[in-house]
């Protein structure tokens, strides 16, 4: 088929609106979409796990050579011709292209250059937006998942200073309209009451493949706050253990990455859907982002839907947070004796919770 008529889409995230799930009920489905005339890439190089990560990273080469996350071997220009000897093997009508660091990573010079490499194709951007404070919530809660010990408003400081588009959604718009076309842009609210999959497949035109492919994908379910608090204080406490330490830096990220995926399992099977507490200026800040995102997007995409919802705005008191971070991090602790886990689990964790157990506990005492 002539590359004129082949449709790629970007499926851009955001990130946290479900694009994990998205990306894992592609990969599982690549086979049978292909039988629909639909091509999710996994042959090139621009494929990795679940989705085109490789391919967002090769643009941005020297960025990505310490993040184990997101890295590339490749240019952007190899990258790009990998893909695209797929995409003309393949004889497909429609190609799906799905990284959220497409969004969350890429700036005008980015953006500008990907329309450029893939304009021999009718190309369409497909962008989900979540409300500001739940989905800020969850990007903290990933944050530390992966390993960062910074507290919520020191994230929250980082991720609204005004050269940061992570939270600004008429910016971030505004860039790709740019470069593929306002009409080219295709935007919808995420919402978690509704199946992301079918919403996705309807805004990209394959609806009607929804009941023919497999399974339920939903994954990546963020951690509550107290959970969120309790690992963020292990992350801290790691920081300073060398003892179980390995000199090559990637088996390092993989054997703690491991630990935390473990430990992760265990707080979200303790999650109480405890509340987020957010400091007044910064809510304040967020919340009046959330209010111009919300009338651009009206007067722009009619989207009347409100970007920020009650039920993400109710707040723990900071004692109660306090404290029932310590009974979490004493539960995890006993959990850790029970289930014998290995002498390296239980160095890197078990000690650093009992430690930062008794400091807690001391300070509420305090009070």
């Amino acid at each position: 088929m002539p590359s004129s008529r082949i449709k790629v889409i970007f499926h851009i995230g955001l990130e946290k609106t479900g694009t994990t799930s998205f990306q894992r009920f592609c990969t599982r489905n690549a086979r049978r979409l292909i039988k629909h005339n639909v091509l999710y890439p996994k042959q090139s190089a621009a494929f990795f796990a679940l989705n085109h990560a490789p391919l967002t990273a090769s643009y941005l080469h020297s960025e990505g050579l310490n993040d184990f996350y997101f890295w590339s071997t490749l240019t952007s220009s190899e990258m790009v011709k990998s893909l695209k000897r797929e995409i003309d093997a393949s004889g497909v009508e429609k190609v799906i292209i799905s990284s959220e660091h497409l969004s969350s990573r890429f700036r005008a010079p980015q953006i500008a250059k990907l329309a450029e490499d893939f304009n021999e194709y009718e190309c369409h951007v497909v962008i989900a937006l979540r409300d500001h404070l739940s989905r800020l919530f969850s990007a903290y809660a990933t944050h530390v998942m992966s390993g960062s010990d910074q507290t919520l408003d020191k994230y929250v400081e980082m991720v609204l200073i005004p050269d940061n588009l992570y939270m600004r959604y008429a910016d971030t718009i505004r860039l790709w309209e740019a470069s593929f076309g306002r009409d080219n842009v295709i935007v919808f609210d995420y919402n978690e009451a509704t199946d992301v999959i079918y919403s996705l497949l309807s805004k990209i035109g394959l609806l009607h493949l929804g009941n023919k492919l497999t399974g339920d994908h939903k994954c990546n379910v963020s951690l509550d706050a107290n959970a969120t608090e309790a690992l963020r204080l292990i992350n801290t406490a790691n920081r300073g253990e060398s003892s179980y330490r390995s000199k090559i830096a990637y088996i390092e990220f993989k054997k703690l990455q491991y630990a935390r995926l473990v430990l992760t399992k265990v707080l979200q099977a303790q999650s109480n859907y405890s509340h987020w507490r957010l400091s007044q200026p910064y809510r304040k800040q967020l919340l009046d982002i959330a209010e111009a995102d919300a009338l651009w997007l009206a007067n722009h995409y009619s989207m009347t839907v409100s970007l920020i919802k009650p039920e993400s705005l109710p707040e723990s008191a900071p004692e109660e947070f306090q404290e029932d971070v310590a009974m979490l991090l004493a539960k995890i602790l006993a959990q850790t004796f029970c289930a014998r886990w290995s002498p390296y689990r239980f160095n890197m964790f078990s000690r650093a919770a009992l430690f930062f157990i008794l400091e807690k506990l001391r300070s509420i005492s305090r009070r």
